[in-house]
């Protein structure tokens, strides 16, 4: 039974099981840090998505496959990507769906379930970033679950409805902040902050659970939600990896 998802700089233990792979996408917004990224390699197997292959090469992470259009990678990335031996998949610039929700489309063929970890969404536009954590929300639609963006500065964890999640973190938190991304949220708790909730609703058109802190370090920390999806968003100023 596995219910563990975890990254450099902090731990998630759902009440629920996770499915039995876990795939970690690498897409094209502001890159992790190298430590990050090899941390994470060592974990996840990895897919480069688009400029993602930038941000694997610098960190000489080698993806297990290639997916785009081209049209954000630099020559010489997508070059060496093409020269690594493993299967690219390279899609026309003019498409309907961007290259990430290619890149869930393809994960949802080849796995019968995968939980599905992307680094490189934030920064930059935030078309883009809305783009992704929608699009990685709604990957049920190609059978697959969508549980994190995350770097080593911001983690985004979503958690649906009659779920719950402990999240352990040597490395505390500046923020933790509570979004709802349904309609509504109903039954919601937190624990192990300074502004604990407990069978609160929370709408999407009024999300005042923000800029929470956690109480302790380590920070240990309980989100449950009954129905809706809530993301859980947590922010690291300091750098957690620093020697």
């Amino acid at each position: 039974m596995n219910n563990l998802l975890t990254l450099p700089q902090v731990q998630f233990l759902f009440k629920n099981e996770l499915p039995r792979s876990q795939i970690l996408l690498v897409a094209g917004g502001r890159p992790p840090s190298k430590e990050w990224l090899t941390i994470a390699a060592a974990t996840y197997p990895i897919w480069a998505v688009d400029r993602g292959i930038d941000i694997c090469q610098a960190s000489n992470v080698i993806p297990l496959l290639l997916i785009g259009d081209g049209d954000s990678a630099t020559p010489e990335g997508w070059t060496w990507g093409t020269t690594l031996g493993i299967p690219v998949e390279i899609h026309p610039p003019e498409k309907d769906l961007t290259d990430l929700q290619l890149a869930l489309q393809k994960l949802g063929l080849l796995y019968d379930q995968a939980a599905v970890v992307v680094t490189g969404v934030w920064g930059g536009r935030f078309d883009h970033s809305f783009s992704n954590i929608f699009s990685l929300l709604g990957c049920g639609q190609f059978g697959i679950s969508g549980y994190c963006a995350a770097d080593e500065s911001e983690v985004l964890v979503l958690l649906k409805g009659h779920d719950s999640v402990k999240i352990h973190a040597p490395c505390k938190p500046d923020v933790v902040s509570l979004l709802p991304l349904s309609p509504y949220c109903s039954g919601v708790f937190i624990d192990g902050v300074h502004w604990p909730l407990s069978a609160v609703e929370l709408t999407i058109g009024l999300p005042y659970s923000i800029s929470n802190r956690p109480t302790k370090n380590p920070t240990d920390i309980t989100v449950s939600v009954e129905k809706g999806c809530l993301g859980i968003y947590m922010c690291w100023e300091q750098n957690c990896f620093k020697k």
